[in-house]
């Protein structure tokens, strides 16, 4: 029986060495067509970028021969733009009327109204009376009542003695309770 074992193993390792080497031919001719195919996409990056090299060193040569053929150029005066006539603010052109003083003479027409009569000579002006002002003092915004301290005190007073006596209640019942539960064993111990 040993014998049949033996010859049952050494059949089973032939067919498992067969199987591996049955399958790593496909993958080894795999490797060998995808090889082939990233030397070619190897190959024509190369190209490429030998191409484009080119191409830059001679666009690089055009431009600096440009700049060159610019800036050798004598330079030409350019004319001085049109003076513009002076504007306002607005763009609007600048009038010398503007600046007349005698343009607003400060009277107002109505047609209604019959034509002013020609303005008297200017008298000598008297100086302006200055008028002090007093200003009223502003007005007392109503008070709001105001919730009394006192009552503040004994709230703030009140949540205190509860968080103070709450765990004492708490506590000193449970101590009753067990007290009275060991009472009774109490005496037991003594006799």
């Amino acid at each position: 029986m040993d014998e049949n074992l033996e010859n049952a193993a050494q059949e089973f390792e032939k067919d498992l060495n067969n199987a591996a080497e049955d399958t790593w031919k496909p993958l080894e001719e795999t490797s060998e067509q995808v090889q082939g195919h990233v030397e070619e996409v190897h190959e024509t990056a190369q190209e490429a970028a030998e191409t484009v090299e080119g191409g830059w060193s001679e666009v690089k040569d055009e431009f600096q021969q440009a700049s060159a053929e610019t800036w050798s150029k004598p330079e030409t005066p350019q004319t001085p733009p049109a003076p513009q006539p002076e504007a306002d603010r607005w763009g609007a052109p600048e009038t010398k009327a503007a600046d007349d003083p005698n343009r607003w003479t400060g009277e107002l027409y109505t047609p209604e109204a019959e034509p002013p009569a020609p303005a008297e000579a200017p008298k000598a002006q008297e100086a302006p009376k200055v008028v002090d002002y007093t200003a009223t003092p502003p007005a007392q915004p109503e008070k709001k009542d105001k919730f009394p301290v006192w009552a503040i005190v004994l709230i703030v007073l009140l949540v205190l003695c509860l968080c103070v006596l709450l765990p004492i209640l708490i506590l000193g019942g449970s101590l009753v309770a067990i007290l009275e539960n060991t009472s009774i064993f109490v005496p037991s111990l003594f006799i």
